[in-house]
């Protein structure tokens, strides 16, 4: 009983110091993906009395194929409890899930080291706790974690990860008592169902959940051997090494027989499938070293300053990279017997990250995905940790992991602080990362916004033309670093005009963007530049170009047909001028409808149209919408239509 207290005690000293660490970056303001997922997206902004109304709130994500409803289910909550998207309600949210995460690694990792191929560690019931409670509280303190818990959109990735781990441990509890005494046909089938059930609500969170059921086969294959019942089981091996093997199977068969399945999902980026993946086993490797040795200067929100592997060799560390990873492999499939904790921790990662960080084509390096693969690695390090304290007399395990997590909780506070308002981030982050085109970018950014608050904030006009000089900077240099990104050419183009008319005398940014308009490959991120873009050209100050502005939307429109987001800038373009005829703005919408017969985005603004042109053709408008959405997630819009 003493040593349960005492653990308890523990935990609540950990989870106590993590709290307060995490308190100083509560309160910092939404940016980036939080923007137009919560705080630009009316559909979570509901009252919570209408049922439908949490129906719509549930699908209102694009984000992936299944629209990730678990999470937005929370964020609902979270705007109805508050009645406001406020930083500290989000994200302190987060931080729950993240501390009941780490009670769910406790008891996995305490699980795991019960396995039969753990017997050769010869741990009693008292050690396996104090290895567990280790790996769960680096995981808890690791300063990566930071831009997962205080990003408050990647609650999607917290609550996948909470699935996933609740998964394996109801699987390895399960798996334990099958190893010694088999298992009924009705206990499979209820571990099967619960297993379903916590996988859905993974993937219902964020596609990573489907991760699950492979993470499974991991843990078979490295931990439990095909014990059943006392004995090994040698179809039950085959099983779990077939299983293990599947996807990569797949993904090879599919790309064999159909390999622009794969590769023709690339056409949106600005790199290829093969740069890719030469790419990504660099960063696995840096990934990884941040989680052993946790370099809070290479840390930052952003990570584009790390340069493409074009082939294999421009950059000798690909190769490297890649032979070493196969490296690895081979020895954790050779030496799982004996070193079966090195196995299960390669394989976990590796799994882990393998949606991520193969064929998708996702933006290169973000520090979140680490969030789930981290655990194995944790836990290998936990239990490195004891027997280091084991093996030296007089070297103490409390001094061990108090050192250990010393550390970590310095590093902890040192990044959370510069997470405690975006312009201390965007300082961190430029400092950290120069070479980043987006840190010079998000730096500069938070600089001009200050600079528009001048007067609000009393600065003098010294310190505003200081901000303005020292936004276009960095501006400028994210320009130099990447010359093919829209948005420090939008701002370049806004300052000059509106600020240093001198300049925009030698520097036509408005001509550049019109010559990389014509190659560059539209990134997600190009729809808010775009849209600033269009804003500023509706000004008086705007005007002059707002015709050329026009010319280029029309002419991103003719190589992305399919993009309703940019007809609905160029709507939005024409709508604001006051000689437009109302014939071209119809054209317009009637030939974006015709070019993506079965998208709903257009309809909103074609009953805006019809409704101060044609009441009737308004009505039918709406029917067509209705017709079309058959998810009905823009119900609740077309219901706020008929209230005005």
């Amino acid at each position: 009983m003493r040593d349960n207290n005492n653990f308890f005690v523990l935990g609540a000293v950990v989870g106590f110091v993590c709290i307060c660490a995490y308190s100083l970056g509560l309160t910092a303001p939404l940016f980036f993906d939080d923007v137009p997922n919560l705080t630009a997206n009316h559909f979570l902004q509901i009252d919570g009395k209408d049922f439908d109304d949490w129906r719509v709130a549930v699908l209102s994500s694009d984000s992936g194929l299944l629209h990730r409803p678990v999470a937005m289910f929370t964020f609902a909550v979270n705007f109805v409890a508050a009645r406001d998207f406020s930083p500290a309600s989000l994200k302190v949210v987060n931080l729950v899930i993240h501390l009941l995460i780490a009670v769910f690694i406790y008891f996995f990792c305490r699980a795991v080291l019960r396995t039969p191929a753990l017997k050769d560690l010869r741990l009693g019931a008292h050690q396996c706790r104090v290895v567990a409670i280790i790996a769960a509280s680096i995981w808890l303190l690791h300063p990566l974690h930071v831009s997962t818990v205080l990003y408050a959109i990647q609650r999607m990735a917290q609550l996948s990860t909470l699935f996933i781990i609740a998964g394996l441990l109801l699987f390895v509890r399960y798996r334990l008592r099958w190893a010694e005494s088999g298992a009924s046909i009705g206990e499979l089938v209820a571990a099967g169902l619960w297993l379903v059930l916590l996988g859905a609500l993974a993937v219902l969170s964020k596609e990573n959940g489907a991760l699950l059921p492979w993470l499974v086969a991991v843990v078979e294959v490295t931990l439990f051997r095909g014990i059943w019942c006392g004995s090994p089981s040698r179809r039950l091996v085959w099983l779990g090494w077939g299983f293990l093997a599947l996807p990569i199977v797949l993904i090879t068969v599919v790309f064999l027989v159909s390999p622009e399945t794969i590769s023709g999902r690339f056409a949106g980026r600005e790199f290829s499938l093969e740069e890719r993946l030469l790419t990504q086993g660099r960063v696995l490797w840096r990934y990884l070293g941040w989680i052993l040795l946790p370099n809070i200067i290479d840390m930052g929100f952003f990570h584009d300053d790390i340069p493409l592997s074009r082939d294999l060799w421009t950059l000798y560390t690909t190769a490297l990279s890649l032979l070493a990873w196969v490296g690895t492999i081979v020895a954790a499939l050779l030496l799982h017997r004996k070193y079966p904790l090195f196995a299960f921790a390669v394989f976990f990662y590796l799994v882990a990250h393998s949606m991520e960080s193969t064929v998708i084509p996702l933006e290169m390096v973000f520090e979140h995905r680490n969030y789930l693969p981290s655990v194995g690695v944790c836990l290998l390090v936990a239990i490195a940790l004891f027997q280091l304290a084991a093996s030296f007399e007089r070297l103490r395990l409390r001094v061990v992991l108090g050192s250990a997590l010393s550390v970590l909780v310095v590093l902890l506070v040192i990044r959370t602080n510069a997470w405690s308002d975006e312009m201390t981030l965007a300082r961190y982050n430029v400092i950290n990362h120069p070479a980043s085109a987006r840190a010079n970018f998000f730096y500069a950014n938070a600089l001009f916004k200050r600079f528009e608050q001048a007067e609000a904030l009393g600065l003098s006009e010294e310190e505003q033309r200081t901000l303005a000089v020292t936004s276009r900077t960095y501006f400028e240099r994210m320009h130099a670093i990447d010359e093919r990104d829209f948005a420090a050419l939008v701002m370049l183009y806004q300052l000059d005009t509106l600020h240093f008319p001198g300049l925009s005398k030698d520097n036509d940014w408005l001509g550049t963007l019109e010559a990389l308009a014509k190659t560059r490959r539209l990134q997600a991120s190009d729809r808010t530049a775009l849209g600033a873009l269009v804003g500023f050209s509706g000004t008086a100050a705007g005007q002059v170009g707002r015709a050329r502005v026009g010319l280029m939307l029309d002419q991103l429109a003719e190589r992305y047909p399919g993009r309703m987001d940019l007809v609905a800038l160029r709507y939005k373009l024409l709508a604001g001028q006051d000689n437009t005829d109302a014939a071209q703005l119809l054209v317009l919408l009637e030939r974006a409808k015709q070019v993506n017969p079965k998208g709903t985005e257009i309809y909103a603004y074609l009953v805006q149209y019809h409704g101060s042109e044609d009441i009737a053709n308004s009505y039918e408008t709406i029917r067509d919408w209705m017709q079309r959405d058959t998810k009905r997630r823009e119900l609740s819009v077309i219901r706020r239509i008929f209230d005005n």
